[in-house]
């Protein structure tokens, strides 16, 4: 689809530019991208969670105060609930070097793939390498989600 609007693109704003035809794998990229980007998202509602229920168990927060920080964490860049969690909401070290390892990984996919890439898929290059990658994106989102919920039920064994 990404494919096609490029040639659209080239249709209505002719240029000297002879677009290659559309890579292999290119369309499964294009799905594994959205995905990790997707998941990062939900690594952040889940970071932003975790802050707060840490906050409500050991801060006192009520669960008004609570909602109101997760609704800023999640209008922040993800860095912003990494740095709180690190400032006041300590999570185990090996846990929160993946957080970190994640929010690096995930920030090199929102800002720097796109211009990291382009010059490799465009000639039908390193395809399963930024699959992998991706893969490998999505795996550690999952693993982060999972064990941040076991770390929050720790938190609140009968629930808030």
């Amino acid at each position: 689809m990404i494919w096609e609007v490029v040639q659209i693109y080239r249709v209505k704003f002719p240029m000297d530019i002879d677009f290659p035809p559309e890579p292999e794998k290119f369309r499964e990229l294009c799905e594994r991208v959205g995905l990790a980007l997707m998941m990062g998202q939900k690594v952040q509602y889940a970071l932003a969670y975790y802050f707060s229920v840490y906050h409500m168990v050991n801060s006192g927060w009520s669960k008004k105060e609570a909602m109101k920080k997760v609704d800023y964490h999640l209008s922040k860049p993800m860095g912003v609930v990494v740095k709180a969690i690190e400032k006041s909401a300590p999570l185990e070290s090996v846990l929160f070097s993946q957080v970190l390892e994640f929010k690096e990984r995930r920030n090199w996919v929102a800002h720097d793939f796109d211009d990291e890439s382009t010059q490799y898929i465009a000639k039908g290059e390193r395809l399963d390498h930024y699959i992998a990658e991706m893969t490998g994106i999505v795996s550690l989102s999952l693993k982060l989600i999972k064990v941040l919920n076991e770390v929050g039920e720790e938190l609140v064994p009968t629930g808030i």
